[in-house]
């Protein structure tokens, strides 16, 4: 096949043509066509043409459970080639690669990984071949080896029972034209995801002490009043001079590097961020750090923030990964977006704003018209009384002289972005199925059932938590549980998500 990565911004170089041989080959492409090492994912490469062009992928995380296999390997297929049809006016892709990655789990082998997905690979080749698709290969990447499912004729000298070991890095011929173009892949899915998952360790009992603290306290000043919009002045406040505090140290590189921004922040100054994030009209607002090197120490904060999202607070993380998101897609790093975005919607799998996002990267919508349209959904939240130089954190001017996107993709207006999940429900559109030309592509309504799907849900085990929910809530306290404190503050029913 032929590889050719088009350019993702001005002045980016793209990667020279590249022709792909062997099983070897294709095996060590997959973090060149992903810009990073997928884990535990199902990726489908489209081809097109007589050379095998590239044409688009489409990436999903493969469920933990068996009985669901049979609706992704059906559904996958298919939207990879609407797509690809959508992409290049019509014209259907002519074949595919398919990739099953998953690592072994403790005492497990490759061998019984290749042969646990055997099944889901099975199918998924069967659907291929149903859609007209030549399946060219089809790969299982496990503990640095691969296996083929498409080959028949297993044996030593062509496909051994163990494997063949992945290439060394750097000594594949696309690597080698990734490292002549100035390409670089990032590191695996799950490095990227460690740095906005909860903490462990003995400092988890502390931060969530700190944000019962928090939430105890919010609760009487949301009680009528001006209460609302001080106290969400007051998140503002605290987030702002944590951004000045981040802004002021040298960017942290990799997970290790940022426990030294973890230890900037207190638990306290956490925990009042976190719980005044729960409102989505402060958490649209916090959208506005999104320029220059504020936006580079917001999302900083947020993946902090995310970081401190522990025990019973895990879903608080919703509304700091998607801000994380909308950062990165700022500081120009789709792909740590898209997977911030992905975890966000893991937790609240209806948040609109995440969805939004998500789909408008995959969509290529210009960075200035989603940042415009972000700023046209405020226009009509209450003025809040903040200190010069804190608000608005970037020049935010709202008028008929804006522009103001009417429709953003079939869901209304663009003041109702939190409104989206509802929308999709109805609509069937969305949904965080990876699908991509170079970006991947959220719009694809299959992979919107997809995602309401069982299957690619996590997973929550039920009664260990309190739910930040669709309404204006904030949970009560963990502890006042246990003191026989019933009911939740709540402000105000059926607002947004």
């Amino acid at each position: 096949m032929t590889q050719r990565n088009e350019p993702t911004a001005p002045g980016d170089l793209s990667m020279p043509m590249v022709t792909l041989r062997t099983a070897g080959e294709l095996a060590d492409a997959l973090p060149y066509f992903m810009g990073y090492h997928p884990s535990d994912s199902l990726v489908l490469v489209a081809l097109q043409g007589d050379r095998g062009q590239f044409a688009g992928r489409v990436r999903l995380g493969i469920p933990g459970q068996a009985e669901d296999w049979e609706f992704i390997a059906q559904e996958l297929p298919r939207c990879l080639v609407q797509e690809v049809e959508r992409r290049a006016g019509g014209e259907r892709p002519d074949a595919v690669i398919a990739y099953l990655c998953r690592e072994p789990g403790p005492g497990e082998s490759g061998r019984q990984v290749m042969e646990s997905l055997r099944p889901l690979a099975d199918s998924l080749l069967a659907t291929c071949r149903d859609l007209g698709l030549n399946v060219l290969e089809a790969l299982c990447l496990s503990g640095d080896r691969y296996w083929s499912y498409a080959c028949t004729e297993a044996g030593e000298d062509c496909c051994p029972p163990e494997g063949r070991p992945m290439p060394r890095p750097g000594t594949s011929v696309i690597a080698a034209s990734a490292t002549f173009a100035g390409i670089q892949v990032r590191g695996t899915q799950r490095e990227m995801e460690a740095r906005l998952a909860p903490l462990t360790g003995p400092s988890v009992a502390s931060q969530e002490e700190a944000i019962d603290d928090a939430v105890g306290e919010a609760l009487p000043r949301l009680m009528g009043g001006d209460g609302e919009r001080e106290f969400a002045a007051g998140t503002l406040l605290v987030i702002s001079g944590m951004i000045a505090r981040l802004q002021d140290g040298p960017p942290p590189r990799s997970a290790r590097e940022d426990e030294w921004d973890d230890r900037l922040l207190t638990d306290a100054e956490v925990a009042r961020a976190l719980v005044g994030l729960q409102d989505p009209e402060t958490r649209d607002r916090a959208t506005l750090w999104m320029d220059g090197l504020q936006a580079a120490a917001a999302l900083r904060l947020w993946r902090a923030l995310s970081r401190r999202c522990v025990g019973v607070y895990g879903p608080y993380g919703a509304a700091v990964r998607t801000l994380a998101g909308w950062a990165a897609w700022c500081v120009g790093d789709p792909t740590e977006a898209r997977i911030s975005l992905e975890m966000a919607l893991a937790v609240e799998p209806d948040c609109g704003l995440a969805d939004v996002l998500y789909r408008a990267i995959g969509a290529d919508m210009p960075l200035e018209a989603m940042r415009a349209a972000l700023c046209s959904s405020m226009a009509a939240y209450a003025p809040l009384h903040l200190p010069t130089g804190v608000w608005p954190p970037v020049g935010v001017l709202v008028s008929e002289g804006v522009l103001v996107q009417g429709e953003l993709f079939g869901l209304g207006e663009v003041r109702e972005l939190d409104r989206a999940g509802e929308a999709d429900e109805a609509n069937g559109t969305g949904g965080p199925a990876e699908v991509a030309d170079g970006d991947e592509s959220g719009a694809c309504g299959r992979a919107a059932a997809m995602r309401r799907h069982p299957s690619s849900r996590r997973r929550v085990p039920a009664g260990r938590r309190p739910k930040p929910g669709p309404a204006r809530t904030v949970p009560r306290q963990r502890r006042g549980a246990e003191d026989g404190v019933t009911g939740q503050g709540e402000r105000e029913p059926g607002g947004r998500s």
